[in-house]
């Protein structure tokens, strides 16, 4: 995938995903973690943003192996990471219900599967770097 065609539906992603959680935060119930829910939103971008730009560099390697390796070491990060970002809240802001948890979750399912198709259009697009 192309670096503007990348940052094209980064940004549609993005701001799409900024919509939606305006219009959830609007419900009562959800009105209290509209901090948390950018944050969130936050901390996707950067990953996302980071894991194209290592996997895109990653691809052209001559090494097969490394654009997998380092596809799966974001994928965990990504989790480990959002356990951690998920507890930390838990524990400073202790909200009164865990609904907190689903802008959260839309948010990385959305990303999650924004970056499932990025990485599969560079894994199949990139040829390896000649030596």
């Amino acid at each position: 995938m192309e670096s503007t065609a990348f940052y094209k539906y980064f940004t549609i992603t993005s701001i799409g995903s900024a919509i939606l959680l305006l219009a959830l935060c609007q419900f009562p119930l959800l009105q209290p973690y509209l901090l948390f829910s950018f944050i969130s939103l936050a901390l996707f971008m950067l990953l996302t943003l980071a894991m194209f730009l290592v996997g895109d560099i990653t691809a052209k390697s001559s090494n097969k192996n490394l654009f997998t390796t380092v596809i799966l070491g974001f994928t965990f990060g990504k989790i480990f990471l959002s356990l951690f970002v998920v507890l930390g809240y838990f524990q400073v802001a202790q909200p009164s219900s865990k609904i907190f948890l689903l802008p959260f979750f839309i948010v990385y399912l959305i990303f999650t599967i924004f970056e499932t198709y990025l990485m599969m259009q560079i894994g199949q697009h990139s040829k390896p770097a000649v030596k």
